[in-house]
């Protein structure tokens, strides 16, 4: 999917990784990191929100939530983080890193509640009053009001399978009255996601930010000072004036600080591609060849690979992705090759929900190219 963006923006970058991978410094099955380009990245959606009147949360689950990743990101001046689930909020907050937003896109567990609010997040996002009810138990058993974001919904709003849920729109003032009940809380916005998503190349408003600007619009009606129309999806330096423009107030930019939203497919997008694959040939099988698997992403777009025969030389071929049935223990590629040799890809993906391992890579582009280390997904450091 960003394959040919990759070669002709980032080309340094690809050099770089397989002059480390030829060296025994990086092992196959990893995903590069281009550390100081998403810093470069960062910084650039950091000015655009600026520009646009945007406060911004950073998201890491698409690069394994990577210390060394998360630093840069801080450095450039996005200060908070979003976690995606409970565990990721616990690994930010062991990698010092200050959480913005939890709860969204899973809730957080009786279990998990007071560890993650003794991080102190900014918010917590609830779909119910019941979990508004969780929330208010364990901010009261640790002395501290913790704000609170509605995630609001109504039928027709743009819902992924699996991420369904929400207090809908037609409930929100009777939820809204027993939730302004429940001590050590306090309800600060609404969020919903997405609330972009890209058709036909260019960014396109869903129904569920109309959603939100109606929820906001109802609480300020009961009285209630709105801070945040949280609304994430494809938030980057594009998307953030029409966020903006439409009623939002905050963004959480994740693939656009990697390069690698589904608009930056084509050229034109000001953030550049600073990731990788790499991996190696196993073994050829009836004509083709089987690297190394583990980093396969399904919705990830993969259509082909840069086998990288000798240094200098380097041949596009098709991939054929495994069955959705199957599980990613080799990827299938055309053509035969030496056993060993490097196959670098660029695709969509979400790190944390693959078997791969992390490198982060600094000093690329000022020619002090470093691995900071092996991580797994979830950004424990192995090597």
């Amino acid at each position: 999917m960003f394959l040919s963006q990759l070669l002709s923006r980032n080309a340094a970058f690809v050099d770089a990784v397989l002059g480390l991978y030829r060296s025994g410094r990086i092992p196959p099955n990893t995903y590069a990191l281009d550390v100081d380009q998403i810093q470069t990245n960062a910084a650039a959606v950091v000015k655009a929100a600026a520009d646009s009147g945007m406060s911004l949360y950073f998201m890491t689950k698409q690069v394994g939530r990577n210390p060394v990743a998360c630093q840069a990101i801080v450095d450039a001046g996005l200060r908070k983080a979003v976690a995606v689930d409970p565990l990721e909020a616990l690994t930010l907050g062991r990698h010092g890193v200050v959480l913005g937003h939890v709860g969204h896109l899973v809730q957080i567990p009786r279990y998990y509640l007071e560890p993650i609010l003794r991080l102190q997040p900014e918010v917590v996002t609830v779909f119910s009053v019941d979990a508004a009810r969780e929330v208010s138990r364990a901010a009261s058993a640790l002395g501290r009001e913790q704000k609170l974001l509605l995630r609001v919904v109504q039928p027709g709003d743009h819902l992924y399978d699996a991420q369904e849920g929400g207090i809908r729109l037609a409930d929100l003032e009777a939820a809204v009255r027993v939730i302004l009940q429940l001590p050590n809380v306090r309800i600060a916005g609404v969020t919903s996601f997405p609330c972009v998503i890209v058709q036909d190349g260019r960014p396109t408003l869903t129904q569920n930010l109309t959603t939100l600007n109606k929820a906001a619009e109802r609480l300020r009606d009961l009285g209630i000072p709105v801070e945040q129309v949280n609304a994430p999806g494809a938030t980057c330096v594009w998307t953030l004036p029409f966020l903006k423009a439409a009623g939002a107030t905050h963004g959480e930019p994740g693939h656009a600080l990697t390069g690698t939203t589904p608009l930056h497919a084509e050229p034109g997008q000001v953030e550049v591609p600073s990731y990788l694959y790499i991996t190696e040939v196993s073994h050829q099988s009836d004509g083709c060849s089987y690297v190394y698997g583990g980093g396969y992403y399904a919705r990830g777009h993969l259509r082909e690979a840069l086998v990288c025969t000798s240094a200098g030389a380097a041949q596009r071929v098709k991939v054929m992705p495994p069955r959705p049935e199957s599980i990613d223990y080799y990827l299938k590629i055309e053509g035969r090759f030496p056993v060993g040799t490097p196959v670098v890809m660029a695709f969509r993906t979400q790190m944390f929900v693959t078997r791969a391992l992390v490198a982060p890579v600094t000093g690329v582009h000022q020619g002090r190219v470093n691995v900071a280390g092996i991580y797994t997904v979830e950004g424990k450091r192995v090597g």
